[in-house]
């Protein structure tokens, strides 16, 4: 699906209460409100992202060909930008028409605030009720924060009746300044543009004179950032989704070995969740290692004893001396995700067997296609711990270089045609995320290319969402990712399952999830040990 943004205001009414950067690069929380918005459209699966910026802002222009020629957050951006001043936010929806054509697309204004999970879950229903022949998807909202609001008006089965520049009886929710589109609403852009129309409620309300099928999708608090005001309100409003905790945190960076092609990835996503604490540390697996090693713990706490110093642990480390060392402290009451149990029980070998043993949809064993050769004792550290091979003959040359190398815990699955898509999830908090590979997803050594490019073959995410979910609990796992193959009939098969990926297309939602996975365990713990106080009582 293609995004859009609008960026192509003066931000007057900020300049003139002292801000002097331009609206797109004001900050919320610290991200760019440009930043923000691409990345929250990257993360929701967008082929392309166009944005629409005037003249005069300079400085929004060297910042979008940065993006385009570098990315974002290490990400790789399919961006398109149009430098042209306007005298209306129609007239800038009007110059990136022609970048919108050929699939369905969702625009808003780049000072738009709201909830990142409530805005994929529009995303989601958007292309659903796309399917099933509506025209639009627009987002409306009851809070009311507007100067001059655009009322909304619905039937009883949300769908849109009209739009009024006051309350009406039957209004009960304002324009959200979201707006799901199709390429039909293009036409009608065109014929208002040509009569003159500056508004973009007028354009909505030409789509409904047009008699096209509008729904409305009610998202709570949505806001736009017009005064210095709004930008505080904003902190605040992203602010509440994070998870305070006044525990001391130590978080452990995989090893080298362990993340090949992925180490600043990996490192990005255990700074961004260490923004939840008040007091946490971070080390390399490396470095405890050598701590360990060498018997002194000193490095890394007052004592050495990190049971002392920290009482929850966030680990990505997969190296045997560390697991070892993290059960010991699980069994004395430190609380580690992913525990080591999990972390262990995501060896390929595993997986596999658990998958069979409990009905999952695996690769098939035998097939025409070709068949893929992988060491079970472990994830991926090289390219060769993956073979392709075209026949069973490759396959036993494939498994002599294993053998050759020391490996004996081999797994074989026929190629599976169909889309890559990978998933993301945290176990527990409703969040889950997938996307179709495709270059500027994130990849160890490449493999996805030989089912080339995606052909977004329909699915049910929910079925894939609950069956990640039953791995990721059947494993002791709740911080995942994994790999499947979405197959032309729309079924799937899961082909890798791995403990904490580096969610480098979700890493805001992913910290967030994170942050309530940690307080409904502590919630979970603290009850467990009033039952136990309790029964000893008794």
């Amino acid at each position: 699906m293609k995004f859009a943004i609008i960026a192509a205001g003066d931000g007057l009414r900020l300049a003139q209460e002292g801000v002097t950067e331009s609206k797109p690069l004001v900050r919320v929380r610290g991200e760019q409100l440009i930043d923000r918005l691409i990345r929250i459209f990257i993360e929701n699966n967008a082929t392309e992202i166009v944005v629409v910026c005037n003249v005069q802002m300079h400085d929004v222009t060297s910042h979008l060909r940065a993006i385009q020629k570098n990315g974002l957050n290490g990400v790789s951006v399919p961006l398109r930008y149009v430098v042209k001043s306007t005298p209306s936010s129609m007239h800038s929806f009007y110059e990136l028409r022609n970048y919108l054509r050929g699939e369905p697309f969702i625009l808003t204004t780049v000072d738009t605030i709201f909830d990142e999970d409530e805005f994929h879950n529009y995303v989601l229903s958007f292309q659903e009720r796309v399917v099933h022949g509506a025209d639009a998807l627009m987002g409306v909202t009851d809070y009311i924060d507007d100067e001059k609001p655009l009322y909304v008006g619905v039937d009883n089965s949300m769908r849109v009746t009209g739009y009024y520049d006051d309350m009406q009886e039957e209004t009960r929710f304002i324009s959200a300044g979201i707006y799901g589109l199709t390429e039909t609403s293009l036409t009608i852009l065109s014929s208002c543009i040509e009569k003159g129309e500056r508004r973009m409620r007028n354009f909505q309300r030409a789509m409904v004179a047009a008699g096209l099928q509008i729904e409305a999708y009610l998202l709570t608090q949505v806001f736009d950032i017009d005064h210095v005001s709004d930008i505080e309100k904003a902190n605040e409003v992203v602010n509440n989704h994070t998870y305070p905790c006044e525990d001391k945190v130590l978080l452990i960076q995989r090893a080298l070995c362990y993340s090949p092609n992925s180490e600043e990835k990996d490192l990005a996503i255990l700074q961004e969740i260490s923004r939840l604490f008040a007091h946490s540390k971070m080390i390399s697996e490396e470095a405890l290692i050598d701590s360990l090693a060498s018997g002194s713990l000193s490095g890394l706490a007052e004592s050495d004893d990190l049971l002392a110093e920290y009482n929850i642990i966030i680990s990505m480390a997969r190296s045997p001396m560390v697991l070892d060392y993290l059960d010991k402290l699980e069994k004395r009451g430190v609380r580690v995700f992913n525990p080591s149990i999990g972390v262990r029980a995501c060896q390929r070998s595993n997986v596999d067997r658990v998958m069979r043993n409990e009905g999952l949809p695996f690769p098939p064993d035998e097939g025409n296609e070709g068949y893929w050769v992988k060491r079970g004792d472990a994830s991926a550290q090289r390219k060769d711990d993956i073979c392709f091979c075209l026949n069973k003959d490759d396959v036993e040359k494939a498994k002599l270089a294993f053998n050759q190398r020391g490996i004996i815990d081999i797994v074989t699955q026929a190629h599976v045609k169909g889309d890559v898509v990978k998933f993301y999830g945290v176990e527990g908090t409703d969040f889950f995320r997938y996307y179709y590979s495709s270059v500027d997803t994130e990849t160890k050594f490449g493999d996805e290319v030989r089912n080339g490019s995606p052909h977004g073959y329909s699915f049910s995410s929910s079925d894939l969402q609950a069956d990640a979910e039953r791995l990721s609990r059947l494993l002791q796992t709740p911080i995942y990712g994994g790999d499947a193959i979405v197959k032309e009939d729309g079924s799937y098969v899961i082909i890798d399952f791995n403990d904490f990926p580096s969610f480098s297309r979700c890493r805001i939602e992913t910290t967030r999830a994170i942050g309530e996975l940690l307080r409904l365990k502590t919630v979970h713990s603290q009850n467990t040990s009033l039952k136990r106080e309790c029964r000893n009582g008794n």
